[in-house]
């Protein structure tokens, strides 16, 4: 994504002359994805913090070692990728799980589930 932002910044900064339409919409395209990018690392520490303090109880009580590896793995986690590297590994084994509402797999989902919902509403407040 960076390096979009980059190519587009390099080929309107050799434009000679006023910028024509698509020029112009490729700049402000470049703007708008270097304002969410912003807004996303600002709020990647806090939503990193929200996670863990959500998911630490229920992992902590589970008793299988898939919950106790995804709880040391996401304590440790030092960004989303890793978070969601553990969280995606953690489902996988608990795939088979049955489908209820206090199921490990579900609280994890539903967790997941709204922390998708708070990212979306600090990409919408960096973009003002």
């Amino acid at each position: 994504m960076i390096l979009a932002v980059g190519n587009v910044l390099r080929l309107t900064a050799d434009v000679q002359g006023p910028l024509d339409e698509y020029q112009r919409s490729q700049l402000l395209s470049g703007l708008s994805i270097t304002r969410n990018l912003a807004a996303e690392q600002a709020a990647s520490a806090d939503l990193l913090a929200w996670l863990r303090g959500e998911l630490d109880p229920a992992l902590e009580s589970d008793g299988r070692p898939c919950a106790q590896r995804a709880r040391e793995r996401l304590e440790q986690a030092a960004d989303g990728i890793d978070a969601g590297e553990a969280l995606g590994e953690l489902l996988e084994e608990l795939r088979g799980e049955p489908r209820r509402d206090d199921s490990l797999r579900h609280r994890v989902q539903r967790v997941l589930g709204e922390m998708t919902d708070r990212e979306v509403e600090a990409l919408g407040r960096g973009t003002r």
